[in-house]
């Protein structure tokens, strides 16, 4: 007799801790797929909100490094012109000189200086050329980086708003979810928690499902006659012999 109340006992026992064990791996996998579902919601804009951003910052960074050289390049272009003035000043005076020269030594050293400031001369020319041809191309370029940078701020200004909207509606009850969550891995044991843990991974969020009929309802695999009588029994936790998730049977079958 009191072997038989023992096993009783043992067998009350053992479906009041199944069921605690399977009713908090349910809720458990309840609250994931709530807070999956948040971060659905909220798609990629955090995402497109960080490339904006560095989008933004090479395209600035490009921006003011091409205004530096237009500034670089104007006093380039100053200095240039006041070469070439005084290249041409000295010219012209060494040309004046020429009428004054007695010999061909003189006239000879006279020209070998006028050769010397022209070559200088042509030298500026080309330089001033090629600051000219730089400016208005980078002029150009500075130009559409500028309404690049406006557009893309007003598109940054946007998705942020958006982004802080999404977030201010589901901090609220991502934050009760997520309590909630960390009181219910309390409830379960060590080894149980790891193993929901390592299926919700592997199994894309999904980690706890129910019969369907004689087959797992996650991956749909028809289930040996003896593990679904196990399951109903309600006896001990069972996995899936072919996804591994949990199974759980509702009597409403």
């Amino acid at each position: 007799m009191q072997v038989h109340l023992r096993l009783v006992h043992f067998f009350i026992f053992s479906i009041r801790n199944y069921m605690n064990s399977i009713q908090d791996l349910i809720g458990l996998q309840k609250i994931d797929s709530q807070l999956a579902e948040i971060e659905e919601l909220l798609g990629d804009l955090p995402i497109k909100v960080t490339d904006l951003k560095n989008k933004e910052d090479s395209l600035t960074s490009d921006f003011e490094r091409g205004k530096a050289r237009l500034k670089e390049i104007a006093l380039e272009q100053h200095k240039t012109e006041m070469n070439l003035a005084e290249f041409k000043e000295k010219i012209d005076k060494l040309k004046d000189q020429l009428f004054l020269v007695t010999n061909n030594k003189q006239y000879d050293a006279l020209m070998l200086e006028i050769d010397h400031f022209k070559e200088d001369l042509d030298s500026g020319e080309t330089t001033e050329l090629e600051l000219l041809e730089e400016k208005d191309q980078l002029a150009e370029q500075v130009k559409s980086q500028e309404q690049s940078l406006e557009s893309l701020s007003k598109d940054l200004s946007s998705q942020r708003v958006k982004l802080e909207h999404a977030l201010a509606a589901s901090s609220s009850e991502k934050k009760d979810l997520e309590k909630r969550r960390e009181e219910k891995t309390k409830e379960l044991s060590v080894n149980i928690l790891a193993r929901y843990k390592r299926i919700l991974s592997a199994r894309n969020g999904l980690a706890v499902v129910s019969l369907g009929g004689r087959s797992c309802g996650g991956c749909g695999a028809a289930l040996p006659p003896q593990l679904v009588a196990e399951v109903k029994t309600l006896m001990t936790i069972q996995n899936c012999s072919i996804c591994g998730r949990f199974l759980f049977w509702e009597k409403s079958e």
